[in-house]
């Protein structure tokens, strides 16, 4: 898109998608109900969830504006001036950095943006003003990756940075001018002015340098850094940091001894991206224990694996129990699941061939998630003190009489580190969970009596439906185990080797959020599937309602003359004992098929009874059964095919509804909310006249996707939360 008329020199258009929601953008603002408290930073009361509210959904953050804050900064600059009035040495200040801090000078101006030339030296997209020497003569060529995505870092971890960057300089440690951080506050977050910063350059030693030096840069109106603002038309371009400054009528920033470092020298972009995956964590953990409950129901498995004598009493580990404690409360009410209360003693003799207890993915999803919730809660602490805290150095006490100076080491961000990679392992492990339920749920052998690959339709062999989802899970849950492995075991030394131990903290945060991509993605497929499977469920369901009087319908007309009507009811109860074991063993193969094994099973017990009468009931009766059997297979499939039909013209209807305990807000956010149908209508109608008006499986999936991702199937689910 072409500048508008007042955007003037070096602008860069860009539609680069995952920008910064625009406070005038009703829609895009509707994820984020935590935005209604405003955010004030003062230093020591700074949420994740303010955090995410103003890097993610637009929320302006303000900063503290009493005496005594205005007084603890101003008291700081005040102090490092008179100790360079009279001459002292501080690093920093009028000393070299890291390595070279043996150099001297007097000149601490020039000394600052001696310090953004050092830093600002990351890779990012060349833009088209960029002066050149002869015209190039390289050919055109595609790029192998996106060149903004894969250089420039999003704008919500640049906005995260800056909130925790003004959190850390407002309390007073850093000896930054208070009119630094009004242009900090009014550039970038009051104005939506977000510098482009490079996503590689940093290893979090000596805080997050180089990011933060393209921020330092912008505030000072560098040419050299570019900044994304909002044009007259709405679309986010690139323009040159004085640019920018001008558009909104702020001076930039001249820097005073010490306030160049001030702004670098910290955890900011490292303690952003660890704040905005600890939130998106937490509520992926919520997640897959809300996708565990209703694999619960589609895999008809009991309540009984989350009872409060396991969790709570026999081994009472705290996530474990929460877990626990979660899963049960979403299983209440449930007619698909078997539940604790109403467990039968029932004879080794009859359930023989029966699977006594649920798998693994199902009875012990507690035990597997707990310890994950747990390392996302230490996770969560470490954050909130991390974005609280001086990340600075050196620091300044301005409550010491004299303003002590403190050379040290806050920036080392191995505590974002330690906190991000307990979070990526918590992932892996709840990805890996997810796969093999959803693994269990579309293989025929083990899902009991689902149909292979989750098809609606009666003749499976045009319908493979989950199969590619079977892959594609298998894929991306491969790249979570991947994204599991530590990147703190691959600290180089560096700078001199005066940083000879890094943190590497921002490398594994970015690390965590794909990850946390991954785990989205796996949520997405794993919601599909289930709202599917709860369907099929449910159209079974429908069937089975119908069969007892068919079977009862069928044996009085064709074994009537050898049955009473008591007889009746108790063949029937065996036919349709039989039947249901039978479909279930048989739900891999085409309906007619099925149907034809399973009378020929059930006619077993018409043939054991007649063969225990007296008279045996003559050649009549076994002359019947074959009537009875293609009968049986004729009306069988005529209900199932019609059942169907109804379910797939009808396919938001939420047929599942009345079956489902507390999972079934999600089931129909699925369904009502983003329109995503139950699966099967192209295949009954084997593909005619339907090709031009149906969605791709992979599309409707991105559109759950997509819900997680901005936030709006949080909101159902905290919604779901208030209700258990």
């Amino acid at each position: 898109m072409a500048p508008t008329a007042d955007v003037l020199p070096a602008v860069e258009a860009s539609t680069r998608p995952g920008l910064l929601v625009q406070p005038s953008d009703t829609k895009l603002r509707k994820a984020s109900s935590f935005r209604t408290e405003q955010v004030v930073i003062d230093g020591n009361n700074l949420k994740i969830q303010g955090l995410v509210a103003s890097a993610r959904y637009g929320h302006i953050p303000v900063l503290d504006p009493s005496p005594a804050t205005r007084k603890r900064i101003d008291d700081s600059v005040q102090s490092l001036i008179a100790k360079l009035d009279r001459g002292e040495s501080i690093y920093g200040i009028n000393t070299g950095f890291g390595g070279s801090a043996d150099s001297r000078t007097a000149n601490t101006r020039a000394l600052q943006l001696a310090l953004l030339q050092m830093q600002q030296c990351g890779v990012l997209p060349v833009p088209s003003t960029f002066p050149t020497g002869e015209p190039s003569s390289a050919p055109f060529a595609l790029p192998l990756t996106d060149t903004e995505s894969s250089l420039i870092m999003p704008e919500a971890w640049v906005r995260g940075a800056i909130v925790v960057r003004l959190s850390s300089l407002m309390r007073g440690h850093s000896g930054v001018r208070w009119e630094v951080l009004e242009k900090m506050q009014k550039l970038f977050l009051q104005n939506n002015v977000t510098p482009v910063v490079p996503v590689r350059s940093s290893i979090s030693a000596s805080g997050d340098l180089s990011p933060l030096s393209y921020v330092a840069g912008a505030l000072a109106g560098q040419r050299g850094i570019y900044c994304w603002v909002t044009d007259k038309s709405g679309q986010r371009v690139k323009v040159t940091a004085d640019e920018a400054c001008r558009m909104h009528n702020i001076e930039p920033v001249q820097y005073e001894p010490k306030e160049a470092l001030g702004l670098l020298n910290g955890t900011a972009f490292s303690a952003s991206v660890a704040g905005l995956a600890t939130y998106e964590a937490e509520k992926l953990a919520a997640l897959t224990q809300l996708t565990t409950a209703m694999a619960v129901e589609a895999l008809k498995g009991t309540d009984a694996s989350f009872a409060p004598f396991i969790h709570e009493i026999a081994r009472p580990h705290p996530g474990q129990i929460k877990s626990a404690k979660f899963i049960r409360a979403l299983l209440n009410g449930s007619k698909l699941a078997e539940h604790l209360e109403n467990e039968k003693h029932v004879l080794f003799s009859e359930d023989n061939g029966t699977l006594r207890q649920d798998r693994y993915t199902l009875r012990t999803a507690s035990q597997w998630v707990g310890p994950g919730l747990e390392d996302i809660e230490n996770a969560k602490r470490s954050v909130d003190i991390e974005i609280n805290s001086t990340t600075d150095n050196p620091m300044i006490d301005p409550y010491d009489g004299d303003g002590r100076i403190h050379h040290g080491g806050n920036f080392q961000a191995m505590a974002m580190t330690n906190a991000v990679e307990k979070i990526r392992l918590a992932l892996c492990a709840m990805g890996k969970m997810t796969f093999q339920q959803m693994t269990e749920l579309v293989n025929p052998a083990m899902n009991r009596g689902l149909p292979a690959n989750l098809a609606s339709t009666p003749d499976l062999s045009l319908n493979f439906h989950a199969k590619g989802i079977d892959i594609a899970l298998a894929s991306v849950t491969s790249e979570l185990m991947f994204l599991g492995n530590p990147v703190s075991t691959h600290v180089q030394s560096a700078e001199m080797a005066n940083q000879a131990i890094n943190s590497l903290a921002l490398i594994s945060g970015r690390q965590t959020l794909q990850a946390v991509e991954c785990l989205s993605m796996i949520q997405a497929w794993s919601l599909y599937l289930l709202c599917q499977a709860l369907d099929i469920r449910a159209l079974q369901h429908k069937v089975a309602e119908q069969l007892p009087a068919l079977i009862l319908a069928s044996l009085h007309h064709h074994f009537g003359e050898w049955m009473d009507a008591a007889k009746q009811q108790e063949i029937a109860v065996l036919v349709l004992k039989s039947m249901s074991k039978r479909l279930d063993e048989t739900s891999s193969k085409d309906l007619r098929d099925r149907l034809v094994e399973t009378y020929q099973d059930a006619s077993s017990v018409l043939v054991k009874y007649f063969s225990e009468l007296p008279s045996g009931g003559g050649a009549d009766p076994l002359r019947n059964i074959v009537k009875w059997r293609a009968a049986g297979v004729a009306d069988t499939e005529k209900i199932y095919r019609d059942v169907t039909v109804e379910f797939l013209d009808n396919p938001y209807a939420c047929h599942a509804s009345h079956l489902l305990g507390k999972t079934k807000r999600a089931y129909e956010f699925v369904r009502k909310t983003l329109g995503v149908p139950m699966h099967g209508k192209e295949n009954l109608n084997e593909f005619k006249g339907e090709f031009e008006q149906w969605n791709t499986t992979g599309g409707y999936v991105s559109v759950i996707y997509a819900s997680i991702r901005d936030g709006e199937l949080y909101n159902m689910l905290s919604e779901l939360e208030k209700d258990l």
